[in-house]
């Protein structure tokens, strides 16, 4: 009997996911040795992401504003980069440990073409997820608070504060079917959240386009249709899409491509391009080219990991990068994401992991960054959660919190991320997406 079309589709969407599904273990079990390293440098990141989130909502915080805080207001490690300003970039650096060796391992399983998919699919959804978060962040948290109505909003803003409720939706169907364990169900409805997200993704490069023209070319009329929000998941989802078509080149290739990229959007920068790359947060479509370079350079030295020459480029690209800020004044920004801020971060980045790298052999039974790091988006999305609802919705009452009681919800926050974190490493299980 000839089969419908529909049956055709859901079979192919089935198959996807039971490739995906398989291609996410074998990124686990091929870790080996750099598991620890890895997880211990991104549960540094983590931790480091989620107090500069958690620690701004309460007053009694703020005498720590120095080493939370971005740009210049924070401690300034370089002129325009302050200690904050190095946590996203390094938990870039760590996704480029392991984004050549995830590549091959689905390739060499499934093709090349499916392999390109499923890793674009997965970076579109981190666009999505970041920006559906914003609708949620711009858009509700004003009309829960009073302070301004749906038909207030703009249209931007409104199409993602939709779209977060309908992906919301689609997430408790998924958690519904992991509870009624169809395994059917679970595949399709696994499937459809997976490319919900990615169309957000989509619309979401569409608007910070649509944003840069228009900065470009300022409209007659002054209306602007662009002019949406650009944050940490949407730059980490960019930098995967810039950086996935070099993946099968060879360490040197890759090298190669980002010294070139660099040193173009250095001349670029240098020459009236970051005043423009400013007004978008994080740079946009123009940061990520940086933060693509940064992702590179991760796998760049994730392969030079036992090469003796690791240690030589560190050195020098530090060097190079200090040179540039301090001495010629280079413009170092994660606003814009220069590219000597790119490669500053990326040589410290390397440094940190190398030294990681030589604590491989020493397995406690609890390694508190290692817990850290080994569900990372979870503990961000939730992290978002807790952002927007302490910081947005109850933002008020959380600034005039006593200073023990926001040390306790701090404590109990963090506390209670460790726990979730142990629990879900001990019984082996991985929330990616």
């Amino acid at each position: 009997m000839k089969k419908e079309k529909s049956d055709v589709i859901i079979e192919e969407v089935l198959k996807d996911e039971k490739l995906e599904y398989r291609a996410k273990a074998d990124e686990t079990s091929e870790k080996g040795e750099r598991l620890l390293s890895i997880d211990r440098f991104r549960g540094l990141c983590m931790f480091l992401m989620v107090c500069s989130f958690i620690l701004p909502i309460f007053s009694c915080f703020n005498f720590l504003a120095p080493i939370i805080e971005h740009g210049a207001d924070g401690f300034q490690v370089l002129p325009g980069v302050s200690f904050a300003d190095l946590f996203a970039a390094m938990f870039i650096f760590v996704i480029g440990l392991t984004i050549c060796k995830s590549f091959k391992s689905r390739e060499r399983k499934y093709g090349t073409r499916r392999a390109y998919w499923q890793l674009a699919i997965r970076f579109l959804a981190l666009i999505g997820i970041g920006i559906l978060f914003n609708g949620f962040e711009n858009g509700w948290v004003d009309i829960f608070t009073g302070s301004k109505t749906f038909s207030e909003l703009s249209i931007k803003i409104q199409i993602f504060a939709v779209m977060f409720w309908i992906a919301f939706a689609l997430l408790i169907v998924f958690l519904i079917s992991l509870a009624v364990k169809n395994e059917k169900f679970k595949k399709v409805s696994s499937a459809m959240l997976h490319y919900f997200l990615a169309i957000a993704g989509v619309l979401a490069l569409y608007f910070i386009l649509v944003s840069t023209a228009e900065k470009i070319t300022v409209p007659a009329d002054g209306e602007r249709f662009g002019g949406w929000e650009w944050d940490t998941l949407q730059n980490i989802g960019l930098a995967g899409l810039m950086a996935l078509p070099f993946v099968k080149f060879d360490k040197w290739g890759r090298l190669i491509i980002v010294s070139i990229t660099f040193v173009v959007m250095t001349v670029l920068m240098q020459n009236g391009l970051f005043p423009l790359a400013n007004k978008i947060l994080e740079g946009g479509i123009f940061g990520g080219f940086s933060w693509a370079g940064i992702l590179l350079l991760g796998s760049v030295f994730a392969e030079l990991k036992d090469d003796k020459r690791y240690w030589i480029m560190s050195s020098l690209m530090l060097l190079i990068s200090v040179v540039l800020i301090v001495a010629f004044g280079f413009t170092a920004a994660k606003r814009g994401c220069t590219p000597v801020y790119a490669l500053f971060c990326a040589s410290i980045s390397s440094m940190i992991w190398g030294g990681l790298n030589f604590l491989n052999s020493w397995k406690p039974k609890f390694s508190f960054f290692a817990i850290w790091g080994s569900n990372a988006i979870l503990t961000y999305v939730l992290t978002l959660v807790i952002s927007m609802l302490f910081g947005g919705l109850l933002e008020t009452q959380m600034a005039s919190l006593h200073p023990a009681a926001a040390v306790v919800i701090v404590l109990a926050i963090l506390g209670l991320f460790t726990l979730m974190n142990w629990y879900l490493r001990k019984k082996n299980r991985y929330i990616r997406i």
